[in-house]
């Protein structure tokens, strides 16, 4: 890896850290300078503005979910089977990369006022299309209930995923011990629940 990129993804790293700790809005390119040990305005050699970190930040953020959920869906052959990775990779994402995370779930309406979401669109659809193509496939075989619509389903795992960051209970579990309970709710609980046969 060049100086260049090593510099840049330490930059990234630094501001992610910040974005989440004290919001966008918040934070300032003296204050990832200072923070990356640069001159704020060395980091203009680097990226265009604030708002530029912070599409290259979720850029990348969303470009591993998608890697870690085709991968998923790729790798098992069966619906409920892809469901579960789907579930496990979603999980070990907030966990591998909580600064990003908060970011993206906590700075919304600071990320759609400045039109910075459109960056991830794309890379958004895709992870709705792989739960979406999983749930659909399995309703179709029959390994699913059909009497609870897909989308219905998958915004309640989805929300029910992603809300765990802001559990308390959160850091006493590991996060394979956490997708086992997820799993277990979502097919065998009131949510949802595997077509008896």
């Amino acid at each position: 890896m060049n100086a260049r990129i090593d510099r840049r993804t330490a930059i990234l790293a630094t501001s992610a850290e910040l974005f989440a700790t004290r919001g966008i809005a918040s934070t300032t390119v003296r204050d990832i300078g200072e923070a990356a040990g640069l001159h704020p305005g060395s980091l203009y050699h680097h990226f265009a503005s604030k708002h530029d970190i912070v599409r290259q930040v979720l850029s990348r953020y969303m470009a591993e979910i998608d890697h870690r959920l085709r991968a998923a869906v790729d790798t098992a052959d069966a619906p409920a089977d892809r469901i579960r990775g789907l579930i496990r990779e979603t999980l070990r994402v907030i966990e591998d990369h909580p600064h990003p995370t908060a970011i993206y779930q906590n700075e919304r309406t600071y990320l759609r006022e400045h039109s910075l979401l459109d960056a991830v669109d794309e890379t958004t659809r895709s992870v709705h299309g792989y739960w979406m193509g999983a749930i659909e496939q399995g309703r179709a075989d029959g390994t699913f209930t059909a009497d609870i619509p897909a989308e219905i389903f998958y915004r309640s795992v989805r929300s029910t995923l992603w809300s765990t960051m802001h559990w308390p209970s959160r850091r006493d579990l590991g996060v394979d011990e956490l997708a086992e309970l997820m799993i277990e709710l979502f097919f065998n609980g009131y949510m949802f629940r595997l077509a008896s046969g």
